[in-house]
């Protein structure tokens, strides 16, 4: 026989049940525990945990804003430190300009004439404010000019106020003396004063009782007189 018609035979089914499957063994659990109280947390604290969240972003917020200032007002302390300089500088330029003729006109040995003691321009009142600024401070200062009097320390304002209300008093009395002088007042009669009211002492009303009496017997005998 050849092979081509060699037919191949089907394998035969078992008529026994499949084997189950071998299963890994695990540790037993012996027993599994539910904490309530962190499962009631958990449901209640959603705003608690909402809350704690906004305060941690405004602390953030605070630190870096705090955080800004500070720079900003180190920024600024530079600033008006190169500013102080420049003008330092540039008045150092000035007071040099002005003192190299002087120092010229001296070596020269020239004689100039005097023209006396010059008037200074009066000075400007002292009145501003300067601002302080720090890295946790803020200060402002008023700078016066101040007068010192027997009564104490006193501003320009206040000096200037109490002359104005000094004229103004001046103004009205003399006002008052001239109306009154134009306008005699008319002279009224003085009134008596009355005595003041007192009751009478114990002694008193005894006094009067018994002069009552009398009068009263002296007209009772008069008026018998008559009939």
């Amino acid at each position: 026989m050849s092979s081509e018609h060699f037919i191949v035979p089907r394998p035969k089914k078992s008529t026994l049940p499949p084997q189950p499957k071998k299963r890994k063994r695990t540790a037993a659990i012996e027993e599994i525990s539910f904490d309530f109280d962190k499962r009631a947390d958990y449901l209640t604290g959603f705003h608690k945990r909402k809350v704690e969240r906004m305060k941690r972003a405004q602390a953030e917020n605070e630190k870096k804003a705090k955080e800004e200032r500070i720079l900003q007002r180190k920024q600024l302390r530079e600033e008006r430190t190169q500013e102080l300089k420049e003008h330092v500088a540039a008045i150092d330029a000035i007071l040099a300009e002005s003192k190299t003729p002087f120092l010229d006109h001296e070596e020269s040995g020239e004689d100039g004439e005097w023209d006396g003691i010059k008037e200074e321009a009066p000075l400007e009142p002292i009145d501003h404010e300067e601002e302080y600024i720090d890295e946790d401070r803020y200060t402002t200062v008023t700078v016066e000019e101040v007068g010192v009097s027997k009564e104490g320390l006193h501003t320009a304002a206040e000096d200037e106020e109490d002359e104005l209300e000094g004229k103004k008093k001046a103004a009205a009395a003399a006002k008052a003396a001239k109306e009154a002088k134009a306008n005699p007042k008319k002279q009224w009669p003085r009134k008596e004063k009355k005595k003041p009211f007192r009751y009478e002492t114990k002694t008193e009303r005894k006094i009067g009782r018994a002069k009552q009496k009398s009068s009263n017997k002296k007209a009772a005998s008069a008026r018998r007189g008559e009939d």
